[in-house]
């Protein structure tokens, strides 16, 4: 396996390896010329002793603090002598922050670091015994929420966000313009096709279902979440709606810190994890796990009228059913300097998910004069297994005297499930009658290859290159068995089983360069990414391949018209590769009335992207409108066609042009010590046109979401969040609005080191997802909502000597 995977990168990693060690070597020759040596930072020193004995402090914490919002820059201990140095301390102006068990914080404001700056010497520094034995030290300060670069929002995760939160699909909802569809995936501005990075990798390499993953995932491991709705050369060319990049937290201050968390909700929703981390020296260890039980009723309803046929026929559906997941997330981490240059860091996390699906559809069939054709239910009960085990290398190269850098990651992930479907059609007449078995097992494998160089050509200019290798395999097979009346055993069914290999292998190399005056920045990138699809049918002897190559130009112009205030334009072309379900022929019967098919001819998407911005974002908060439009002329779309009999297929297809483009506006502010507000709003329009389909959908529409963290009397806080999408156009008709609101309620407890906290999700059961499409043989309209509110109360206890999670006040 290990040498098929290698074997079409070797002259690929060759070439790029030569050109990253040429880069290397030309940019260390370039540092030591004594005309482009770039300017250091400065070199804090100082030492901190003990009143009034004057006797050295050991082991002592020292925060640089940012004198603007007080957050953290940087920071050291001091060695057994009470001796400390800072070193790269970039120009501007720094808070001292002195902490260390069983003495009072020390703050040293107006430490300030010129442009000229090389050595400044603090001096000795005298610290006082505390007065009562301190349990823990908190490093405080809380970044703005929202922080805008020249191609993307910051979202930083506070306490409020973080209390009302479970897992990272809990966050995504809180974040603007992010919402969630009816699976659990993400959307931006209303629109899939999102791609999911975790620090920067995707996020498959964690497991294959990617809501799965998202609700695994601890919230309390998160510091931010990045979102790019035109995102730079950089990030892959996947992804037609934009990027989100979840950060995940690598304290550097010295210490021990952790929490644990427990959440019980009604109808078995409950949830528990804990994490802690370590550093000592050059030695960072960090260990997570989480355990989590979902548990979700929902109900179904189809009404479609068909036009072909002798007479107008109608298809009735209305269908419930219970879906039950429990998965396991645990997470490994060991991170070491080297030196002043060189860091490794390595991984490993494991996920396994159990499901119990159970669904129960009844059909019926009838003439429009009131005359049944057909009817019969449709009982079906699933169980699935799965899990996934993701390795990761890192290792990290700084140039001397310079901020060079070199990065190079290695990730490697396996993952296996397997599942059986039992589906009982019940009917009087025997031969509607039929009793299936769909037996599936899946294995997958994916090998993640990147390196990234970065070099500060100027201290304002900054030349970034890198190769990234991405080969995903995945062997599915899914057999049918039909159950003989008569002899009482399964026979196998070779029309509708399918044994599916697939193998994607993704080259990609890329290039931006930025540069950046006092008022002007700009970032300019290309991208280009052979990607190759294998694609073989064991079942019916049918193989054949998709090679693409594609090349993605972006380009970000920013001007800075304050301290705070940024106006920018920028522009990315994105393309959408076909899935490998999307390609597959093979045809799903789970639903003998509406059936899904893949299409093996379906062509990329490619999808231009442009907005034009501006932000203003201060500690109390900011807003930041838009304007933006999205066109795509091949758009990839799902098509549905119904034949005489009333029995539709839906598969992809390249069916037009797509396009939305619209005014957006995010906002977040604090009003005094009492309310912190954020949310987002949109208004647009969006378009599906197709001649060769017959389809010409246009709507304006209207998007946003609110939320809002109140304090109130005896410490406690509440909290509350609305979301709105609007009704859009989509082929062959138009997708209603959703509606959904959640809100919670907390109370610190014990000195802050535990929160109490109750939270409701989905108050009103309004988050249901319904859609009408018209075409001239038929008219469908369709229904799919959860039924069960998710209820839950949640206990959290944080422990250790330092917290740099930030200050909630």
């Amino acid at each position: 396996m290990i040498k098929d995977l290698f074997n079409p990168l070797r002259l690929r990693v060759f070439a790029i390896s030569g050109f990253l060690i040429t880069a290397a070597l030309q940019s260390q020759a370039f540092e030591n010329h004594p005309k482009h040596a770039p300017i250091d930072g400065g070199k804090l020193v100082g030492k901190i002793v003990e009143a009034p004995k004057n006797s050295p402090v050991s082991f002592a914490t020292i925060a640089v603090l940012f004198a603007k919002d007080s957050s953290i820059t940087n920071g050291v201990i001091t060695d057994e002598n009470g001796v400390f140095t800072i070193s790269d301390v970039k120009p501007g102006n720094y808070i001292l922050r002195v902490t260390n068990m069983g003495y009072e914080t020390l703050f040293v404001p107006n430490v300030r670091v010129a442009t000229e700056s090389n050595i400044i010497d603090l001096g000795t520094l005298t610290v006082l015994v505390s007065a009562q034995k301190l349990d823990e030290v908190v490093v405080k300060g809380e970044k703005s929420m929202i922080v805008e670069d020249i191609d993307k929002k910051m979202i930083n995760i506070g306490k409020d966000m973080l209390a009302t939160s479970n897992n990272v699909s809990d966050l995504l909802e809180k974040v603007p313009a992010v919402s969630l569809d009816e699976n659990g995936n993400p959307q931006v501005r209303g629109k899939g096709n999102v791609v999911v990075l975790i620090d920067g990798k995707p996020s498959t390499l964690y497991g294959s279902d990617l809501p799965t993953v998202l609700q695994s995932f601890p919230a309390d491991l998160i510091e931010r979440i990045d979102v790019s709705t035109t995102p730079s050369a950089k990030y892959e060319g996947e992804g037609a709606s934009g990027v989100i990049d979840i950060i995940t937290k690598k304290n550097k201050i010295r210490g021990i810190n952790g929490s644990s968390r427990l959440s019980l909700g009604l109808k078995e929703n409950n949830n528990a994890n804990g994490n802690v981390s370590f550093r000592k020296g050059k030695l960072g260890l960090n260990a997570s796990v989480n355990g989590q039980t979902r548990n979700t009723f929902w109900k179904r309803r189809l009404n479609r009228d068909n036009f072909l046929g002798d007479q107008p026929s109608r298809l009735e559906q209305r269908g419930t059913g219970n879906n039950t997941n429990k998965n396991l997330f645990g997470r490994l981490g060991a991170n070491y300097d080297i030196d002043d240059k060189n860091a490794v860091e390595i991984g490993v996390n494991y996920s396994r998910d159990q499901s119990r699906n159970k669904s129960d559809l009844m059909n019926n069939s009838e003439l429009l004069t009131g005359q049944i054709l057909d009817h019969f239910d449709r009982i079906n009960r699933s169980t699935g297994n799965g899990s996934n085990l993701s390795t990761s290398f890192d290792y990290r190269h700084k140039f001397n005297k310079t901020d060079q850098l070199l990065t190079f990651t290695a990730n490697y992930s396996q993952g296996e499930s397997e599942g059986t479907s039992n589906y009982d059609q019940q009917n009087v007449i025997d031969s509607l009658s039929r009793f299936q078995q769909n037996l599936r097992n899946n294995n997958s494998r994916s090998l993640f290859l990147n390196s990234d160089y970065t070099w500060p050509i100027t201290p304002k200019a900054t030349l970034e290159v890198g190769f990234r290798t991405r080969i995903n395999t995945n062997d599915n097979t899914n057999n049918f068995y039909l159950l003989n009346s008569e002899t009482g055993n399964f026979e196998f069914d070779n029309n509708i089983s399918n044994i599916f290999n697939y193998k994607n292998s993704i080259y990609t190399g890329y290039m931006t360069f930025s540069k950046k005056t006092d008022l002007w920045g700009m970032r300019a990138g290309l991208r280009l990414t052979d990607s190759d699809q294998q694609i073989d049918q064991v079942n019916t002897n049918r193989q054949f391949s998709v090679q693409f190559v594609t090349l993605v130009p972006s380009l970000s112009l920013s001007r800075k018209l304050d301290d705070n205030s940024l106006l920018k334009l920028n522009y990315s072309r994105r393309v959408q590769r076909p899935q490998a379900d999307w390609l597959n022929p093979y045809t799903d019967v789970s639903d003998p009335r509406n059936l899904q098919t893949g299409n093996p001819d379906l062509r990329p998407e490619f999808t231009h992207k442009a907005e034009m911005a501006y932000s203003n974002y201060e500690d109390a908060g900011g807003w930041g409108p838009s304007l933006f439009m999205d066109y795509s002329n091949n758009a990839i779309t799902r098509i549905r066609t119904v034949d005489a009999e009333g029995i539709s297929l839906t598969q992809y297809d390249n069916v037009g042009k797509e396009m939305a483009y619209g005014f957006e506006t995010d906002f977040s502010r604090k009003i005094g010590d009492v309310l912190k507000i954020n949310g987002s709003g949109r208004v647009f329009r969006s378009e599906v046109v197709s001649a060769l389909a017959n389809i010409d959908n246009r709507t304006w529409s209207y998007s946003g979401n609110l939320n809002a963290f109140v304090t109130l009397p005896m410490n406690f806080r509440a909290s509350a969040y609305v979301n709105y999408e609007g009704p859009r156009a989509i082929a062959q008709g138009t997708r209603q609005g959703v509606f959904v609101a959640n809100m919670g309620i907390r109370k610190d407890l014990l000195e802050k080191k535990a929160t109490l906290s109750f939270n409701i999700q989905d108050i009103f059961l309004s988050r249901a997802y319904k859609s009408q499409l018209a075409t001239d043989t038929y008219m469908q309209n369709s229904l799919w909502q959860q039924t069960n509110r998710l209820v839950n109360l949640t206990f959290q206890y944080r422990f250790g000597k330092i917290s740099m999670n930030g200050d909630e006040s």
